[in-house]
């Protein structure tokens, strides 16, 4: 088997997994690969660069990249913020994408993908539902 064919075999594996596709040593691309090209090309959806801009699919030329590695799956914080909704009405209970951080009641309870942040029986109990949501996962 030659070497492009086992390369391109090894990227088709990692399909519907979510990559870091470095350009450089400090400007990458992470997101979901959803397919690659016969020539190693690349298409990646829910995408986010180094400075945490999204993009909703970006193609990646093969020339342009330099390498890809296996990130971890992140953390599902959205699916722990409507958890935490069942628990406090939707309107006290914010997830900010961009900060991939959860606010509950006006800020008052920062929970993000390591820990719970703030005081009190509230607090307590988004405690307690994290800590579900983790043995759940």
């Amino acid at each position: 088997m030659s070497i492009s064919r086992e390369y391109n075999t090894e990227l088709q594996k990692l399909i519907d997994k979510t990559v870091k596709v470095y350009i450089d040593n400090e400007k990458f691309f992470v997101g979901l690969l959803k397919g690659v090209s016969e020539y190693s090309n690349l298409i990646l959806t829910k995408a986010k660069d180094n400075r945490n801009k999204a993009y909703p699919t970006i193609l990646i030329q093969n020339s342009f990249y330099k390498y890809v590695t296996v990130e971890d799956d992140p953390f599902p914080m959205e699916a722990l913020a409507d958890r935490i909704a069942t628990i406090f009405s939707k309107g006290h209970v914010s997830y900010k994408e961009d900060q991939n951080l959860i606010s509950i009641l006006n800020g008052k309870i920062l929970v993000d993908e390591n820990g719970v942040r703030g005081e009190g029986p509230s607090a307590e109990r988004v405690k307690k539902i994290f800590e579900q949501f983790k043995l759940d996962l």
